[in-house]
């Protein structure tokens, strides 16, 4: 076992994936620190510390995996050719839901200029269709995103030969997902419970969870890995594509200075990269939803 683990820690720095995003994020830790009034070194300890947490939890989950069982995911045994026309198709699909992210911020005045798709037709009823829609922001949110995060990319998938069975929502190997499920489960049933806590972990996992692991790690990542044949690679390019659609919505509206939002879009990357290496060592999405979704509701 210690061959086994230390085998893969020498893959892993030696990547230049995981070198990237561990760079990125030490550096984003460093700025927001410092600008803040810290000093270098707290900085450089809060980036190291991130690192080597995400970096010990990647190591529990392959362990405890036997295999990558990726391939549970149809989209991933795709021929090349097929494969990257489905990823085309994701990747507009993808600059739309950025777009449109971009165009709801400026109609709420969080960004400047005239909103991006009003010159789409139709686009401004869609959109004021959900200002006053039942439930809330909650339930517009989750009707307004499942088309593009998941009916659209689903049928591309269809078209292109998955099967139902083939979207690798449930199967595959569990044991990886149990420590993460436990300790985030945890967090949740001792933070206090209340009924709005319960309400907001039901919209997560609709919300968050669901349509942003299915459209990442159940199709995004399978074909990226498919065009690729070198799964860090594939895993790599969906995650920092997870991780760039938070920056409008993080510096403009969430966080109060820019190296404030970036240091907290670096943090989503590396939770995205933990999140796609668990799918892709499990073979299956279900509980890497509920984790998702948890850690949304706990805050971590």
């Amino acid at each position: 076992m210690v061959k086994k683990i230390l085998g893969f820690y020498q893959r892993l720095v030696c990547h230049p994936v995981p070198i990237i995003f561990a760079l990125a994020f030490l550096s984003a830790k460093v700025w927001s620190n410092t600008s803040y009034g810290g000093n270098l070194f707290n900085g450089l300890r809060s980036g190291l510390v991130g690192i080597v947490v995400y970096g010990l939890a990647l190591g529990i989950i392959y362990l405890l995996s036997e295999k990558p069982l990726g391939e549970r995911f149809a989209a991933q045994r795709l021929e090349p050719r097929q494969a990257k026309r489905g990823a085309v198709i994701v990747i507009i699909i993808y600059l739309f839901i950025l777009g449109s992210i971009v165009d709801r911020l400026q109609r709420q005045g969080f960004m400047p200029g005239h909103p991006l798709f009003s010159v789409i037709p139709g686009w401004n009823l869609w959109h004021s269709l959900f200002n006053e829609f039942p439930g809330g922001y909650m339930t517009a949110n989750i009707v307004r995103n499942l088309p593009f995060f998941v009916f659209i990319p689903a049928f591309v998938l269809y078209r292109l030969g998955v099967k139902r069975g083939g979207f690798g929502f449930f199967g595959g190997d569990l044991k990886p997902a149990l420590p993460f499920l436990i300790i985030y489960m945890t967090a949740f049933l001792f933070s206090g419970l209340t009924i709005e806590r319960w309400v907001f972990l039901f919209y997560a996992i609709l919300y968050a969870g669901f349509q942003e692991e299915f459209f990442y790690r159940g199709v995004m990542q399978p074909l990226f890995i498919a065009i690729t044949k070198k799964p860090i690679w594939g895993i790599g390019l969906s995650v920092l594509l997870f991780a760039l659609l938070h920056i409008p919505d993080f510096v403009f509206r969430v966080y109060p200075t820019v190296p404030l939002a970036l240091s907290s879009v670096a943090s989503t990357g590396l939770f995205g990269g933990l999140l796609a290496y668990g799918v892709y060592r499990t073979g299956m999405l279900w509980p890497w939803i509920l984790i998702h979704a948890l850690s949304n509701v706990v805050g971590f």
